[in-house]
């Protein structure tokens, strides 16, 4: 393939309708591939984590070596593969093989106990469930069947694959070193596919030919008190044989909890657009004004990443470049002196990298992270809700008024697999003369925003046609339907990847020249980690306090970014 015809194929796929066209959300099989495509031609560069002990004992090699695992000795800077071992009452024989290292490899020790880049090739499956002995420098090398008391054995090293590494590198690289809206978007959709694992339930929405994914419902409500209801646009769906077909379904490490699944149904005029904001409010989109101007914090002009409905998207800026805490953009519109009310519209979605940070915020929480998820069950909502908004993860909206911005209200988080076109009314009676300024604000790289508008029409006057669900049966043949009709305390359970229920919808009588459908849910979610070792209290405390999880994540991006480019350009020793 050609580069050319390469980026070409990044254009293409990285159009969000491309994915609407999709049956499916690739399956995570598929999308390891892909990944590990990309990856070796982007930046070419994984990691392996080693596990240090100092002095293993013999039972320790005897159990490595019933796994299947293989050996490499290592003597200073000479290293070799062991093709067999023979264990004695006080030593071991080995029987070496060829040399370990390539030609022109980087052949620096590896620390104990540390996370090291290596750059795979075609067919190199190394470094990957590798045991590395070292022998005592100062021991004698004899031949190629090398007997080592156990007292020469120094240190034993396993290698595994750091799946936390990579995904966090590679999400650098796309956001950071590659300023290219359209392979960022298409490398970081696989790789959460295929390594993050916290998002939400899918939806996917039958457009008369196949399921296609439509987006996330309710995105953020990470345990019971959080649980809300979500209000899903969904523009692809149509009927069948006098129904409507949608799916739900689990595709990451997550128990699913939903609570209500119901279609809010609008018949309006052929040149009205409905859109419902996160109160269950729909307003009618008649009079839309584009922004004159659009700058980010730093007031740089980002207008034409987001006037219209394309693939440009804003991102934030270069995180080279001392990024700041916060991001947004701060629009600026000319409507009339006596409106006293608008509608701000957007099109946005979460970042991969916000996913990112927080998976790494709840991993400190070591082996005290189930009983910490058990302490959330009775939190409190409102707490949990300001401590979120303290955080800057929500996108907030301020509007200025004489010269101060003054915070109105904010967007729910929407997840990273999809952007959402989302509304929220704000009252602009008291900003005085002028133009009206609206900032969107949120944490530095947590928020993609491709698309932001004022709409004058106000609330509609419309009323939605409630369709309640028909039935919901699961790939298991199993009948959910009374699980899911009404906001009670019965809930419908997704706790593997793979449950999904595939759900009918009766259609009701048209009244008007057009149909806006709207899914309407509510639920919650739990994420599945199993992080190891001593809870990191100190450091936890101390993000959770307001604004600090900002800190902690320009912290790590700029950790992760200084420790690629000093591996990058890093000239190990060579042999000669």
């Amino acid at each position: 393939m050609k580069f050319g015809d390469f980026l070409v194929g990044f254009f293409l796929l990285s159009h969000r309708k491309f994915f609407r066209k999709h049956k499916k959300l690739v399956t995570r099989g598929v999308a390891g591939v892909v990944v590990l495509f990309l990856l070796n031609f982007v930046v070419s560069c994984y990691f392996y984590k080693v596990s240090t002990n100092m002095q293993p004992s013999t039972n320790e090699l005897i159990h490595l070596t019933d796994l299947g695992k293989g050996f490499v000795m290592h003597q200073g800077y000479d290293a070799r593969f062991v093709d067999s071992l023979t264990f004695q009452k006080d030593s071991l024989e080995l029987f070496l093989g060829s040399t370990y290292y390539k030609s022109n490899e980087d052949i620096t020790p590896v620390s104990p106990n540390s996370v090291k880049r290596y750059r795979k090739q075609k067919g190199d499956a190394r470094l990957l469930n590798e045991v590395h002995l070292y022998v005592n420098p100062q021991k004698p090398y004899v031949g190629t069947a090398w007997k080592v008391a156990h007292s020469d054995l120094e240190r034993l090293d396993i290698y595994n694959h750091s799946t936390k590494h990579t995904t966090g590198y590679s999400i650098l690289f796309a956001v950071g070193l590659i300023p290219v809206a359209y392979v960022a978007f298409l490398l970081l959709f696989f790789l959460v596919m295929l390594l993050s694992g916290n998002s939400c339930p899918f939806i996917y929405t039958y457009n008369g030919a196949d399921f296609v994914f439509a987006g996330e419902i309710y995105s953020g409500a990470v345990y019971k008190p959080l649980e809300r209801h979500d209000y899903l646009l969904l523009p692809d769906l149509v009927e069948e044989d006098g129904l409507y077909k949608l799916k739900i379904s689990n595709q990451l490490e997550e128990v699913q909890h939903t609570n209500l699944l119901e279609l809010m149904v609008f018949d309006h005029n052929a040149n009205d657009h409905v859109l419902i904001d996160k109160y269950g409010i729909p307003h009618t989109l008649a009079d839309i004004r584009a922004p004159v101007s659009a700058t980010n914090l730093k007031g740089e002009d980002v207008l034409a990443l987001i006037e219209t409905e394309d693939d440009l998207v804003y991102i934030g800026d270069d995180p080279m470049k001392d990024p700041p805490l916060l991001d947004g953009i701060i629009l600026t519109f000319d409507i009339p002196s006596e409106t006293d009310r608008v509608d701000l519209i957007i099109e946005a979605k979460n970042s991969y990298w916000l996913d990112f940070v927080y998976q790494n915020f709840r991993e400190m929480l070591g082996v005290s992270y189930k009983t910490w998820m058990k302490r959330q069950k009775d939190g409190n909502p409102q707490k949990m809700e300001n401590w979120s908004l303290s955080q800057n993860i929500p996108l907030s909206l301020f509007l200025n008024i004489d010269g101060e911005w003054v915070f109105q209200d904010y967007y729910h988080t929407v997840g990273p697999m999809a952007f959402k076109k989302d509304i929220l009314s704000l009252d602009v009676s008291e900003r005085g003369n002028g133009p009206v300024q609206i900032k969107l604000e949120a944490g530095s790289y947590f928020w993609e925003i491709g698309f932001a508008a004022l709409n004058l029409a106000g609330k509609s006057e419309l009323v939605a046609k409630s369709v309640g669900i028909q039935s919901a049966i699961t790939e298991v043949e199993e009948n959910v339907t009374e699980l899911l009709r009404e906001d009670d305390e019965l809930y419908y359970d997704q706790p593997e990847i793979g449950n999904e229920a595939t759900l009918i919808f009766p259609v009701p009588e048209y009244t008007g020249e057009d149909r806006t459908i709207v899914l309407h849910s509510k639920g919650y979610y739990q994420i599945q980690q199993d992080p190891k070792g001593v809870p990191k209290i100190k450091a936890l405390k101390e993000i959770r306090k307001s604004g600090n999880f900002n800190i902690y994540s320009n912290e790590l991006m700029q950790e992760m970014l200084a420790e690629h480019i000093l591996r990058n350009g890093k000239m190990g020793k060579k042999r000669n």
